[in-house]
């Protein structure tokens, strides 16, 4: 078996590797709260990865969904064009009764005008936890002290766990 090293070679059909650059704290979340009508506390989850999750209550339903949410502050700025991905992992404790499941959007979202968003992805998520992927492209720069993680709580009385989280930027703009 040949190995090749200090060579700089294009293969064809090779894969490259994608580099990803963190933009929350990932060894430090800090989950904040925004709005009426939340419980929030951290329990023990024997399915959420690390055995502990934030556990948020919502008491009723509201006309403006985004009213009610929870937050995740980002620590690096955004570029136009650059692909963020999201990677959260989420469990309905007590769904809607109505629905039999959670109901919320996943957002990064700027927290002041014109509060665009790079996505906003809603999910129903199931008493069975999981991670939940999005991404979108930024269309502006956010600088980082001007936008956050959000999750939109408020379409229903339900309780939903918050397990690990990262924001990444996939690729950049540059």
């Amino acid at each position: 078996m040949a190995v090749l090293t200090g060579l700089s070679l294009a293969i064809p059909g090779m894969a490259t590797a994608t580099t990803t650059e963190p933009l929350n704290d990932q060894f430090s979340v800090r989950w904040d709260t925004e709005g009426g009508g939340l419980r929030r506390s951290i329990v023990e989850s024997p399915t959420a990865p690390g055995g502990a999750a934030l556990e948020v209550s919502m008491r009723r339903r509201l006309d403006e969904p985004w009213r009610s949410r929870v937050t995740v502050p980002l620590v690096s700025d955004i570029r136009e064009g650059d692909v963020i991905e999201l990677r959260v992992w989420i469990r309905a404790e007590s769904p809607i009764g109505s629905q039999e499941t959670g109901n919320l959007d996943l957002q990064i979202v700027r927290t002041s005008e014109p509060y665009d968003n790079i996505f906003s992805e809603n999910i129903r998520p199931t008493d069975e936890g999981q991670f939940y992927v999005v991404s979108g492209v930024a269309g502006a720069d956010f600088d980082a002290d001007d936008v956050v993680f959000g999750a939109n709580l408020g379409y229903g009385r339900q309780t939903i766990q918050f397990g690990p989280i990262f924001i990444n930027r996939v690729s950049s703009a540059d």
